[in-house]
């Protein structure tokens, strides 16, 4: 934790010197006052925050001389300078050395920075001695990894949660806050950001998914109101939608950002747009259709239909203008589900040398997910997926903007190498925007970087564990949360699009919750001021899901 001191020094003379005059020298009493720069709060139940400033004297044995005014406002830490400029009347809010300052979480227009002032006045100087200090309220569980995990035939919804420099783990948050248990089997977890009011308030927010497979138990959850119930999935479902919804087979809900998201439930694609509500959507595709692999990248989802083994994306276009897009009570699949799934666009500048529409028999198509943004627009991102042969592997390239707009390619490009080390059918895949031509892969135990283009196809192990087998990857975040003022996520202090969350099944019920910082170059990065880039945190049940809010 940071430290401010401040010193007001009244400078006489620093020494004597030869003069021929006669001078007599006093030397006067000073006042060091020490406030922490923040002073870091976890919303709870109603509190009151003590500040206790470090006080010291140079001449003064006892504090009888000083007086304290402690002011406050929830503008700035200009507020002091602002206020006398324009003649305005300050908050004083204690008199007293230390300042108990009340909060109350439930409050209607609740602050999330409170900036003080504390003026420390010498009665026997008559000089004042100034010191600021703001406190920060934080959410409960922002910028946290939250794990979905069995253990002993009992879900369980843990955390891994960054405040003020300390890392707080809990294997049982969901019960700790609730004292209440998920009766279901644990299913998954999902996210992705919203401006709904019924689900939470400000101007976006993070909506929460737990999701097991008893329908009015799974839902959304207001993870910083003591994971309040908000809503069940059996009522989101749209009732055009819920004869076949199977709510025992879900096995995705894939979102982050642009306020909408997908669901995949046995191999169907869900698709949720503003507010949470579920929708089947119809589709152009021919034939039977399976989707067995889907990612949303950026505001599309790439698919993949292993019914008739090709890929396919799927883009809702409504706005919302004339529906009451952020009102989950209100369904009209006239307004809100009226786009379809559809083949990969046949554009000017495809690659041709194989047919996204229809795949070669011999690969196994074993991964999509989001590529790397070759452009500061948010749509302007790629798609990746990886398919295996006998002998090779076989990376495709997707321009999502292409996708939609025909000016850009939609397949842009296709590598073909030598199978890498340990990459077979049970290996488990990720990918992030900041990296170009870069899939990461894992199988047993290790984590491997995946060069497709510039090194053709090397693979590099970045990560060994002790032990074990990957169960599960995933970046914290795809996209940078937006708008930035509602997610602030810099107690993390990692790049969360280059941060790595990988369960490892360790046998016996258990596993392991391992947190990668990468660098740019894809490898294990530096530390952070306060945290390691390496993280490893023992001892969870088996693990099902996990996801960053």
């Amino acid at each position: 934790m940071k430290t401010l001191i401040y010193i007001l020094v009244v400078l006489l003379l620093a020494s004597c010197y030869e003069d021929k005059g006669n001078y007599d020298y006093k030397e006067i009493n000073t006042v060091d006052v020490s406030l922490n720069e923040v002073y870091a709060v976890r919303l709870g139940k109603d509190t009151t925050v003590t500040i206790i400033p470090q006080l010291s004297q140079s001449l003064q044995e006892n504090t009888e001389n000083l007086k304290y005014a402690w002011l406050h406002s929830t503008i700035n830490e200009m507020f002091y300078a602002e206020a006398l400029s324009y003649n305005k009347d300050l908050d004083t809010v204690g008199t007293e050395v230390n300042l108990r300052f009340h909060i109350d979480p439930n409050e209607k227009n609740l602050k999330y920075e409170h900036y003080f002032r504390l003026n420390v006045y010498d009665e026997i100087t008559g000089i004042e001695y100034p010191a600021n200090t703001i406190i920060k309220l934080i959410k409960p569980y922002n910028g946290a990894w939250m794990v979905l995990h069995a253990k002993d035939g009992q879900t369980k919804l843990g955390a891994v949660e960054y405040i003020d420099g300390d890392i707080q783990v809990r294997k049982e948050a969901f019960y700790n806050e609730t004292g209440k248990r998920f009766a279901g089997k644990p299913l998954c977890l999902g996210q992705y950001t919203t401006s709904s009011k019924y689900y939470g308030y400000g101007s976006s927010w993070n909506m929460f998914y737990v999701i097991t497979d008893v329908p009015t138990e799974a839902g959304v959850y207001c993870q910083w109101k003591g994971f309040e119930k908000k809503d069940s999935l059996s009522r989101m479902v749209a009732p055009m939608a819920r004869s076949g919804f199977d709510y025992q087979n879900i096995k995705l809900l894939d979102g982050d950002g642009s306020a909408s998201a997908l669901l995949l439930s046995n191999n169907v694609l869900y698709q949720i747009p503003r507010a949470g509500k579920v929708y089947k959507p119809g589709t152009k595709l021919e034939g039977e259709m399976k989707i067995t692999l889907a990612s949303k990248v950026s505001n599309t989802a790439l698919l993949y239909d292993e019914a008739g083994h090709r890929f396919a994306f799927y883009y809702n276009t409504s706005d919302g203008y004339g529906v009451k897009k952020y009102d989950p009570l209100y369904f009209s699949e006239g307004e809100e589900n009226v786009d379809l799934i559809q083949e990969i666009p046949i554009r000017d500048g495809n690659v041709s040398v194989v047919n996204p529409n229809k795949l070669s028999p011999d690969q196994k198509v074993l991964y999509v997910g989001v590529g790397y943004q070759y452009d500061q627009d948010r749509t302007q991102m790629y798609g990746y997926a990886l398919a295996k042969s006998e002998d090779k592997c076989c990376v495709y390239e997707f321009n999502s903007k292409g996708f939609t707009d025909p000016t850009y390619a939609s397949f842009n490009g296709y590598y073909q190498f030598e199978l890498p080390q340990d990459l077979d059918e049970n290996s488990h895949f990720v990918s992030s925007p900041p990296y170009s031509g870069i899939i990461f892969y894992a199988s047993g135990n290790k984590v491997y970087r995946l060069d497709f283009k510039q090194s053709g196809g090397k693979a590099k192990v970045i990560y060994t564990h002790p032990g074990g087998k990957v169960s599960k990857m995933k970046f914290a975040k795809r996209i940078d949360p937006y708008p930035p003022k509602d997610f602030d996520f810099t107690a993390y202090q990692f790049d969360m699009k280059q941060s790595l969350g990988v369960s490892f099944d360790m046998g016996n019920g258990t596993s392991d919750f391992v947190i990668l910082n990468l660098s740019s170059t894809g490898s294990v990065g530096a530390d952070s001021e306060d945290y390691p880039a390496l993280q490893v945190y023992p001892d969870f049940g088996e693990i099902v899901d996990f996801v960053f809010i």
